[in-house]
């Protein structure tokens, strides 16, 4: 399979692209580990979030947008473990919503850069589906608007974006995260909600200044897994804190309960 062949033919030192996914990887499992034991510990769902900018862009970034049947099966085996452990079938996992931009960003870039009208529809219609969509698929169509991040870093040269355009889109990428995941059941206060805005925006404008594909002449074996094995890692972890949280009695787990929404 691509996703596999791809794999084998990374070079054997560290890149930036691992170090990236490595870093993900670690926060994303601070994310799942409140979620699933700690739930009145808002802190560690926040700083979860900070890491959702970092998948998206590597979605954008990246040259192919390739339909891996590894990501179908990963997020299949999630979905189908969801009814087990009591929770519900939708929003569908982040693999799904990967598939999901992977599909449409192409498109929708090339008709929202037509011009500045076609800009403010497309990102107009972007907002007005995000709602809905969220409630069908992880962080529904704000994630279009973090892979534009990483498309906009990949075609710096070919968009030709002025310093003023680049802190305008940025910003507005930033804020419309930010009140996506005011849908995303997690209780904001305004200082917890602005400690996630402030977040994200700094991670976006992070990578967009700072990242570039690099290989390091030093080696990691910890920071590689991570960052080579991430959806194993995804998939893997996500399957034992379900069962472990039901097998605990936690608060929303139990066994065998189908729901499609929460």
């Amino acid at each position: 399979m691509t996703y596999l062949s791809n794999r084998k033919n990374l070079p054997q030192s560290l890149t930036s692209y691992d170090l990236l996914k490595a870093l993900a990887v670690l926060i994303m499992i601070v994310d799942h580990v409140g979620f699933y034991f700690f739930p009145e510990e808002i802190w560690l769902r926040l700083i979860g979030r900070i890491c959702v900018p970092m998948w998206f862009f590597l979605v954008g970034y990246a040259r192919s947008r390739d339909m891996s049947p590894v990501l179908w099966i990963g997020g299949t085996l999630l979905v189908v473990m969801n009814p087990v452990v009591g929770l519900p079938v939708f929003p569908l996992n982040i693999l799904f919503t990967i598939l999901f931009v992977r599909l449409v960003l192409d498109v929708c870039i090339q008709k929202m850069l037509k011009s500045q009208f076609d800009t403010f529809m497309g990102a107009l219609v972007l907002l007005t589906v995000c709602l809905p969509s969220s409630y069908v698929m992880e962080y529904g169509t704000s994630a279009v608007a973090l892979a534009f991040v990483g498309y906009m870093v990949r075609h710096k040269e070919i968009l030709g974006f002025d310093q003023q355009k680049v802190i305008i889109w940025l910003s507005a990428i930033t804020v419309f995260f930010g009140v996506s995941q005011i849908f995303s059941g997690v209780p904001f206060s305004e200082p917890t909600f602005m400690f996630l805005v402030g977040g994200a925006g700094g991670v976006i404008g992070a990578l967009y200044i700072g990242f570039k594909p690099k290989v390091f002449t030093f080696k990691s074996s910890v920071l590689s897994f991570l960052g080579r094995y991430t959806l194993e890692i995804y998939v893997v972890h996500l399957i034992v804190f379900k069962l472990i949280a039901v097998s605990m009695d936690m608060e929303n787990f139990q066994w065998f309960h189908l729901m499609l929404f929460y």
